[in-house]
């Protein structure tokens, strides 16, 4: 049986009542959570005018996050009666706020450089992009930092702030994406031979597009070889292994049709027969 004297008596205490609201209050901080960040992609599917990335529904949904938890914690302080310890804080952050800032500046610009980085909309999470010489597919955009995964499967952190000053190339935002493979032949080999033997490669792969067209082209001339670039358009999916099955099949074409692919060749001289002269 359940002494109702004991309980009348810890809700008489006005320690046990304010531990008690203290719990009721983070329960409900995490229903709160739980019920209002799944409203946010539901609005966006109802409503067709709005068309949200995915990056800005998580923005959306970790202020929220925030938002309630700051809620939560200005309750509980109401409830332990430290309301005069929140007056007294808000009116010292003029000064400490200049502290504050200059010990996380870094923090800070990364946090802004988000910011833009979500309105901007230079990238989306799933795009394969460069930054700062790193290439990979983007997983996730925080408010600190953007992290991508590179194609050997490293997780590469990036300071938002980072990112913003860096070049950014996002090769997904196009649906098409041209290929340029360099190709060198010999002097001696057929010129137009070889731009032939290209052309046919990709005209007969389906995965080439027909137009734009592709071409080879001559782009210089080297110490040991006549430089040539082919050029053919694909879709964007897939364009690493595309791109390398080609430079494959050029290897192939050219050794069965005698196209030499040269590469710098020594000539030793031995010096004693150097200086022999034929009588």
């Amino acid at each position: 049986m359940i002494d109702v004297e004991i309980i009348n008596q810890l809700l008489q205490n006005e320690w046990v009542m304010k531990v008690f609201w203290i719990v009721i209050t983070l329960i409900a901080a995490k229903v709160a959570i739980k019920i209002f960040s799944p409203l946010i992609r539901k609005f966006d599917q109802k409503v067709d005018r709005v068309e949200w990335t995915d990056q800005t529904h998580k923005l959306i949904e970790r202020l929220i996050r925030y938002g309630i938890w700051l809620a939560a914690f200005i309750v509980i302080l109401q409830i332990l009666g430290l309301e005069g310890a929140v007056t007294t804080a808000l009116a010292g952050m003029g000064i400490a706020g200049i502290a504050i800032g200059f010990a996380a500046k870094d923090t800070l610009s990364n946090f802004i450089s988000g910011i833009f980085l979500y309105s901007d909309r230079m990238f989306n999470i799933g795009d394969t992009v460069e930054i700062d010489g790193k290439v990979g597919k983007v997983v996730d955009i925080r408010m600190r930092n953007t992290v991508i995964q590179t194609f050997d499967n490293k997780i590469i952190t990036i300071p938002n702030a980072k990112t913003a000053d860096s070049m950014v190339i996002n090769y997904s935002r196009t649906p098409t994406r041209r290929i340029d493979i360099p190709v060198g032949i010999a002097y001696e080999a057929d010129l137009e031979k070889a731009e032939k033997i290209i052309l046919d490669i990709i005209k007969k792969d389906p995965d080439f597009l027909e137009d734009p067209k592709p071409n080879v082209v001559v782009t210089g001339f080297g110490d040991f070889s006549v430089n040539l670039e082919a050029r053919a358009w694909i879709k964007n999916e897939g364009f690493l292994d595309k791109k390398v099955r080609l430079m494959k099949q050029i290897k192939i074409a050219f050794d069965k049709n005698d196209i030499e692919i040269p590469y710098p060749k020594r000539v030793m001289i031995n010096p004693k027969s150097a200086g022999k002269r034929k009588r």
